[in-house]
């Protein structure tokens, strides 16, 4: 299959799985969502499922459940400033899930081993991080293990891309919402979720 092919069926695979985002957004927001919401969901979903559509076959799965669960739990992050538990639990049980078959169907008990490192490195630099200076949020903490997990099947090195292009990717937001006002030091904590997310879906679209 051709990478213009698969470039297709992955947006049409993240624009069959927009749907139930949207309505995961829908059902795990507290506030009433506006019509941009969905908009941005939907595209975020079918540029997620467009990326997974190039990653190896054992990782597509990972890539559908970062654009059905992985979405909604960022928008929710930018709305609200908090990342739901009913989005991360079943965000971290399936990543888990698709990546331990993965491995055992490649034989590759390295890249299981692999998974679980990045799991807990990942989500242990947050958790030192909240537990010291109460940032970033528990919801961020308890996102980064499924993250963790992907990056780290495919090594160290796109595991320290990942972890690193988020809080370069939220610096440069940080940034521009700072020069364009759409941002200022007393709305607090910044949603760290859609930073962590798209710098694990690019991290692992470079290694593939």
């Amino acid at each position: 299959m051709t990478i213009d092919l698969r470039l297709a069926v992955g947006f049409a695979l993240g624009a069959g799985l927009a749907a139930v985002s949207a309505l995961l957004f829908r059902a795990t927001i507290k506030t009433a969502p506006k019509r941009p919401h969905y908009v941005a969901i939907v595209t975020a979903a079918a540029m997620v499922g467009a990326a997974a559509a190039v990653w190896p076959p054992s990782l597509v799965a990972a890539g559908a459940l970062l654009a059905m669960i992985g979405v909604p739990a960022a928008a929710v992050d930018v709305v609200e400033h908090r990342v739901p538990d009913r989005l991360t639990a079943p965000l971290t049980a399936g990543m888990a899930i698709t990546l331990v078959t993965g491995a055992l169907i490649t034989d590759s008990a390295r890249s299981l081993t692999m998974a679980l490192v990045g799991a807990v490195v990942w989500g242990g630099v947050l958790m030192v991080s909240f537990l010291l200076t109460g940032d970033p949020g528990p919801g961020d903490v308890k996102l980064a293990p499924s993250l963790g997990m992907l990056l780290g099947l495919l090594g160290w090195k796109w595991l320290l891309t990942g972890i690193v292009g988020s809080y370069l990717l939220a610096a440069l937001v940080a940034g521009v919402g700072l020069l364009t006002k759409r941002w200022s030091l007393r709305d607090g904590r910044m949603p760290l979720a859609p930073p962590m997310l798209a710098s694990t879906v690019l991290s692992a679209t470079l290694a593939a």
